[in-house]
Protein backbone atom coordinates (compact mmCIF):
# COMPACT_ATOMS: atom_id res chain seq x y z
CA UNK A 1 0.00 0.00 0.00
CA UNK A 2 1.30 3.42 -0.96
CA UNK A 3 1.88 5.87 1.88
CA UNK A 4 0.32 9.32 1.70
CA UNK A 5 2.78 12.18 1.38
CA UNK A 6 3.59 14.27 4.45
CA UNK A 7 1.52 17.42 4.23
CA UNK A 8 2.55 20.38 6.28
CA UNK A 9 -0.02 23.02 7.20
CA UNK A 10 1.25 25.45 4.56
CA UNK A 11 0.74 23.13 1.60
CA UNK A 12 -2.52 22.60 -0.16
CA UNK A 13 -3.02 18.93 0.65
CA UNK A 14 -6.20 18.61 -1.37
CA UNK A 15 -4.54 19.85 -4.55
CA UNK A 16 -1.55 17.57 -3.98
CA UNK A 17 -3.68 14.45 -3.46
CA UNK A 18 -5.99 15.45 -6.29
CA UNK A 19 -3.08 15.91 -8.71
CA UNK A 20 -1.65 12.53 -7.62
CA UNK A 21 -4.98 10.87 -8.41
CA UNK A 22 -5.11 12.64 -11.77
CA UNK A 23 -1.59 11.51 -12.66
CA UNK A 24 -2.39 7.94 -11.66
CA UNK A 25 -5.59 7.89 -13.74
CA UNK A 26 -3.90 9.55 -16.69
CA UNK A 27 -1.09 7.00 -16.59
CA UNK A 28 -3.63 4.17 -16.41
CA UNK A 29 -5.63 5.51 -19.35
CA UNK A 30 -2.53 5.98 -21.46
CA UNK A 31 -1.34 2.45 -20.79
CA UNK A 32 -4.59 0.50 -20.82
CA UNK A 33 -7.07 2.10 -23.16
CA UNK A 34 -6.42 3.27 -26.69
CA UNK A 35 -9.84 4.94 -26.98
CA UNK A 36 -9.52 6.86 -23.75
CA UNK A 37 -5.95 7.73 -24.60
CA UNK A 38 -7.02 9.20 -27.93
CA UNK A 39 -9.75 11.19 -26.15
CA UNK A 40 -7.22 12.53 -23.65
CA UNK A 41 -4.89 13.52 -26.49
CA UNK A 42 -7.75 15.29 -28.29
CA UNK A 43 -8.79 17.12 -25.10
CA UNK A 44 -5.20 18.21 -24.47
CA UNK A 45 -4.93 19.42 -28.06
CA UNK A 46 -8.17 21.43 -27.75
CA UNK A 47 -6.99 22.90 -24.45
CA UNK A 48 -3.73 23.94 -26.11
CA UNK A 49 -5.54 25.52 -29.07
CA UNK A 50 -7.90 27.40 -26.75
CA UNK A 51 -4.90 28.62 -24.78
CA UNK A 52 -3.38 29.89 -28.01
CA UNK A 53 -6.68 31.58 -28.86
CA UNK A 54 -6.61 33.38 -25.49
CA UNK A 55 -3.00 34.40 -26.10
CA UNK A 56 -3.92 35.76 -29.54
CA UNK A 57 -6.73 37.86 -28.03
CA UNK A 58 -5.23 39.22 -24.80
CA UNK A 59 -7.39 42.37 -24.86
CA UNK A 60 -10.63 40.40 -25.23
CA UNK A 61 -11.04 38.19 -22.12
CA UNK A 62 -14.85 38.19 -22.37
CA UNK A 63 -14.70 37.07 -25.97
CA UNK A 64 -12.50 34.11 -25.12
CA UNK A 65 -14.88 33.13 -22.31
CA UNK A 66 -17.76 32.85 -24.77
CA UNK A 67 -15.91 31.47 -27.82
CA UNK A 68 -14.09 28.13 -27.80
CA UNK A 69 -12.26 26.08 -30.39
CA UNK A 70 -13.96 22.70 -30.75
CA UNK A 71 -12.14 21.17 -33.68
CA UNK A 72 -10.40 21.34 -37.00
CA UNK A 73 -12.26 20.34 -40.16
CA UNK A 74 -9.86 19.98 -43.09
CA UNK A 75 -8.22 23.43 -43.07
CA UNK A 76 -10.92 25.28 -41.11
CA UNK A 77 -10.74 25.86 -37.39
CA UNK A 78 -14.21 25.41 -35.84
CA UNK A 79 -15.14 27.83 -33.06
CA UNK A 80 -18.42 27.87 -31.16
CA UNK A 81 -19.96 30.75 -29.25
CA UNK A 82 -22.87 30.69 -26.84
CA UNK A 83 -24.95 33.36 -28.62
CA UNK A 84 -25.00 35.34 -31.90
CA UNK A 85 -23.58 38.48 -30.28
CA UNK A 86 -20.26 36.77 -29.57
CA UNK A 87 -20.15 35.18 -33.05
CA UNK A 88 -20.52 38.60 -34.65
CA UNK A 89 -17.89 40.11 -32.40
CA UNK A 90 -15.52 37.16 -32.99
CA UNK A 91 -15.81 37.50 -36.78
CA UNK A 92 -14.18 40.93 -36.62
CA UNK A 93 -11.00 39.30 -35.27
CA UNK A 94 -10.77 36.38 -37.73
CA UNK A 95 -8.27 37.98 -40.19
CA UNK A 96 -5.83 38.86 -37.38
CA UNK A 97 -6.36 35.50 -35.68
CA UNK A 98 -5.48 33.59 -38.85
CA UNK A 99 -2.15 35.39 -39.02
CA UNK A 100 -1.37 34.93 -35.32
CA UNK A 101 -2.48 31.29 -35.06
CA UNK A 102 -0.55 30.21 -38.18
CA UNK A 103 2.69 30.98 -36.34
CA UNK A 104 2.15 27.83 -34.26
CA UNK A 105 3.36 24.60 -35.91
CA UNK A 106 0.20 22.61 -35.15
CA UNK A 107 -2.04 25.33 -36.63
CA UNK A 108 -0.02 26.20 -39.77
CA UNK A 109 -2.49 24.43 -42.04
CA UNK A 110 -5.56 26.51 -41.12
CA UNK A 111 -6.98 28.50 -44.02
CA UNK A 112 -10.20 29.68 -42.38
CA UNK A 113 -11.96 30.03 -39.07
CA UNK A 114 -15.61 29.06 -38.95
CA UNK A 115 -17.61 30.40 -36.01
CA UNK A 116 -20.99 28.91 -35.12
CA UNK A 117 -23.59 29.46 -32.43
CA UNK A 118 -24.22 26.69 -29.94
CA UNK A 119 -26.27 28.00 -27.03
CA UNK A 120 -25.49 26.88 -23.53
CA UNK A 121 -27.83 24.20 -22.29
CA UNK A 122 -30.64 25.56 -20.19
CA UNK A 123 -33.19 23.31 -18.60
CA UNK A 124 -36.72 23.94 -19.76
CA UNK A 125 -38.47 26.29 -17.39
CA UNK A 126 -40.82 24.59 -15.02
CA UNK A 127 -44.46 25.08 -15.78
CA UNK A 128 -46.02 27.38 -13.28
CA UNK A 129 -49.12 25.83 -11.86
CA UNK A 130 -51.84 28.36 -11.53
CA UNK A 131 -53.27 28.63 -8.08
CA UNK A 132 -56.80 27.37 -8.02
CA UNK A 133 -59.36 30.10 -7.65
CA UNK A 134 -61.21 30.00 -4.36
CA UNK A 135 -64.27 32.04 -3.51
CA UNK A 136 -66.12 32.79 -0.32
CA UNK A 137 -69.23 30.89 0.75
CA UNK A 138 -71.35 34.02 0.23
CA UNK A 139 -70.12 34.42 -3.39
CA UNK A 140 -70.76 30.72 -4.03
CA UNK A 141 -74.36 31.08 -2.79
CA UNK A 142 -74.93 34.09 -5.09
CA UNK A 143 -73.54 32.15 -8.07
CA UNK A 144 -75.72 29.12 -7.25
CA UNK A 145 -78.89 31.22 -7.01
CA UNK A 146 -78.00 33.01 -10.26
CA UNK A 147 -77.39 29.67 -11.98
CA UNK A 148 -80.89 28.45 -10.98
CA UNK A 149 -82.50 31.52 -12.56
CA UNK A 150 -80.60 31.39 -15.89
CA UNK A 151 -82.05 29.60 -18.93
CA UNK A 152 -78.75 29.20 -20.86
CA UNK A 153 -77.50 25.67 -20.07
CA UNK A 154 -73.80 26.37 -20.78
CA UNK A 155 -73.71 29.48 -18.61
CA UNK A 156 -75.64 27.67 -15.88
CA UNK A 157 -73.06 24.83 -15.89
CA UNK A 158 -70.13 27.27 -15.73
CA UNK A 159 -71.66 29.21 -12.82
CA UNK A 160 -72.31 25.99 -10.89
CA UNK A 161 -68.74 24.83 -11.51
CA UNK A 162 -67.35 28.13 -10.23
CA UNK A 163 -69.66 27.99 -7.19
CA UNK A 164 -68.14 24.61 -6.25
CA UNK A 165 -64.77 26.32 -5.63
CA UNK A 166 -65.82 27.90 -2.37
CA UNK A 167 -63.85 27.40 0.84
Amino acid sequence: MEALPNLDEKSNGYAMINSMAYLTLTTYFQQESKTLNSLLLKLNQLALWNSRLRDALPDEPLLTEHCHIVGLDKAALIVIADNPHWVTRFRFFIPDLLIKLRHHPDLKQIQAICCKVKPLYNAAPKKIRRQRLTISKNTADVLQSTAHKIQDKKLKAVLKKIAERSF
